[in-house]
């Protein structure tokens, strides 16, 4: 309805590191106090503002309260395909592009069900980026 993707504007923030312990890496946006997508996991296209140039990698993210680790709270994770390493500190400018919405948030029984449904997730998001 806007004519292009929706998209946020924030700074990275240090998570927990489960993303990391389950071999799906992910940058944390920090508290945003403007509108977002609604609960779900999407395909989206992360721009970071590193070292006076921008970068942009396509990327999936969750939005939401992360129901399967008790307690995580609400936040908003991307995970990067096809990372190459990048600085960022919590200053870091980023912009999330949201392109298209895969699921919404499930409780999953352990940690390796989430890591699976992880990876079908991400090889959705790269066949929509190969179909662009």
């Amino acid at each position: 309805m806007l004519g292009r993707p929706f998209g946020v504007k924030s700074t990275p923030a240090r998570g927990r590191g489960i993303g990391t312990k389950l071999l799906v890496p992910t940058v944390n946006l920090a508290p945003y106090a403007g509108l977002l997508p609604g609960f779900g996991v999407y395909v989206t296209r992360l721009t970071v503002q590193a070292s006076g140039a921008a970068r942009c990698f396509q990327s999936v993210t969750n939005v939401g309260n992360r129901p399967t680790f008790e307690g995580a709270g609400f936040g908003v994770e991307t995970h990067i395909l096809g990372f190459e390493p990048i600085e960022l500190n919590d200053d870091t400018p980023v912009e999330l592009e949201f392109l298209l919405r895969l699921r919404g948030e499930i409780t999953w029984p352990s940690p390796d069900a989430l890591k699976a449904q992880i990876f079908k997730d991400v090889a959705r998001a790269k066949r929509y980026f190969r179909q662009l």
